[in-house]
């Protein structure tokens, strides 16, 4: 039986207006799936009703998932949770109350959203209400089975990559629907204008707006921008509190830097294709391939937007023969991200002989490792772990060194706790011994490239030191609506942590 589906988002709905459909299969046991709550009979239910929300979330979702596995083949498990991964439509969590409903996250179990129920008015919000809010929280899911490492980085560029991948797969997931196609090109043939699809989750800025004002998660972002790449720590650390349009390190903020860069190689790739729903459809699935290829094997590294970029020209020129470095390179510095030179070229010899690579492990010699523990300054206890990485069609072995940063300096509060830096060197060979291939890490830029997220997120509220404010002090001083962040201790060392990613700023 059909159901009644919000294609895009509900205040989008001039352009693409409920339709009705018949709902997507459940997915095979072989792979990947979710675990729903509240199952109602199939049926076109009126959009104000928890039954219309239920169906609404279960196809927003299984959508993401489908159009995932048509770039990237089938998904046969998520990163944290096995073959199941929960979609709460109205998450029970004591620490989202209130206002702070206003929002949805992705925490490694589940995709949750909540309902805000406004007393003043009587109206409601429900964050899984929007395809847009849906796609962007699987999007950080899918993007943990690539990365997961990427969970525990303290690098303001790789979480802000996170936020823009999850508004890329919105995107992406819009543009597997012929109808949006259809109605995206009419609005804007060429891409070049605003227009519904690069802009994101439209229905819960808004309401974020009518709560708070004009604070910074309160219109959508929009991959559709100009807005210039800067140094993380040359940015203000950003707040809750600032206007929209203010470019921040925090991580949504900046995240449209890069999100701006993808959707103008789109257009790039788009337009030199000549235009109309065909040659999107090719462009799409050519640039998401490029960039899902990237981010498999881009580096972990402070400069993490940049290292993407040469992977997206890695990938095309063994994909499509160059066809589209044009494209790649003029987006990247249409935003200020600078790709440089390939990042394959040996640069540095080392101690030792070539690395041994096979297809799942690395190792390195003894003297090898000594002498990069060496160039890393790295201290008598700090973990360097060696793994095989895939590099423009060579393998490497990847060295990664943990480098511990001590927060106390940051808030006296944080005393003892500590933030760890994830060095990536990549090793190959060079006439038969170990060199090292791109840029070695500096350490100094490593603490201030942690130092200055961290002061982020402590500007915005979003680690838990202590008690949680109370509700009605975070109203006043709009400076949070949620927690990221907490300290666990892991054996001697009290660590920062992150437990969720969030959808708004």
């Amino acid at each position: 039986m059909a159901i009644n589906f919000l294609p895009n988002d509900p205040l989008a709905v001039d352009q693409m207006p409920m339709r009705k459909q018949d709902p997507r299969s459940d997915r095979p046991a072989s792979r990947a799936g979710f675990t729903f709550f509240g199952a109602v009979p199939e049926k076109q239910y009126d959009q104000d009703t928890d039954e219309f929300l239920f169906w609404q979330c279960r196809e927003a979702a299984l959508a993401a998932v489908e159009n995932w596995e048509d770039l990237n083949g089938n998904l046969t498990a998520w990163a944290r949770s096995g073959k199941k991964l929960e979609l709460s439509l109205d998450f029970d969590d004591p620490e989202f109350t209130g206002p702070q409903k206003l929002n949805a996250f992705y925490d490694g179990d589940g995709l949750r959203f909540f309902i805000f129920k406004n007393d003043d008015d009587g109206t409601r919000v429900c964050s899984g209400l929007s395809t847009d809010t849906v796609t962007h929280e699987a999007g950080h899911a899918l993007l943990d089975t690539l990365r997961p490492e990427f969970m525990e980085s303290n690098f303001p560029e790789v979480n802000a990559f996170h936020e823009a991948f999850g508004d890329i797969n919105a995107v992406l997931t819009a543009l597997a629907d012929k109808p949006t196609r259809a109605a995206l090109l009419n609005q804007s043939a060429d891409l070049g204008q605003a227009n519904f699809v690069e802009a994101s989750s439209e229905y819960l800025s808004d309401a974020i707006r009518r709560q708070f004002g004009n604070v910074s998660p309160s219109k959508p972002r929009r991959l559709l921008n100009q807005f210039q790449w800067k140094l993380p720590s040359a940015l203000p650390a950003g707040s809750f509190n600032d206007p929209p349009d203010l470019l921040s390190r925090e991580a949504h903020n900046f995240s449209r830097v890069f999100s701006g860069c993808f959707y103008d190689v789109l257009r790039g790739v788009f337009t030199a294709g000549g235009g109309g729903d065909a040659n999107l459809v090719a462009a799409t699935r050519t640039v998401a391939k490029l960039l899902i290829d990237a981010v498999k094997t881009a580096p972990h590294t402070p400069r993490f937007f940049s290292a993407v970029g040469r992977g997206m020209l890695l990938a095309d020129q063994d994909q499509n023969d160059g066809a589209n470095q044009d494209a790649i390179r003029a987006a990247f510095e249409g935003h200020s991200v600078l790709l440089g030179t390939s990042p394959v070229a040996p640069t540095a010899v080392l101690d030792g002989p070539s690395p041994k690579v096979l297809k799942n492990s690395a190792s390195i010699a003894d003297s090898t490792r000594s002498d990069l523990r060496d160039r890393l300054r790295a201290t008598a206890g700090g973990k360097l772990t060696v793994a095989a990485h895939a590099l423009a069609g060579a393998r490497v072995a990847a060295a990664n060194y943990q480098r511990e940063i001590g927060l106390g300096g940051l808030d006296k509060r944080l005393k003892g706790v500590v933030a760890y830096a994830g060095e990536t060197v990549l090793v190959g060979s060079s006439g038969g011994r170990a060199a090292v291939f791109g840029a070695m890490p500096e350490p100094n830029q490593s603490e201030d490239e942690v130092l200055a997220f961290v002061e982020s997120l402590i500007a915005n509220g979003r680690v838990q030191i202590g008690q949680k404010p109370k509700l009605a002090a975070v109203a006043r001083s709009k400076i949070s609506y949620g927690i990221t962040h907490v300290i666990r201790a892991k054996g001697d060392k009290k660590v920062l942590t992150r437990v969720r990613y969030f959808c708004g700023g």
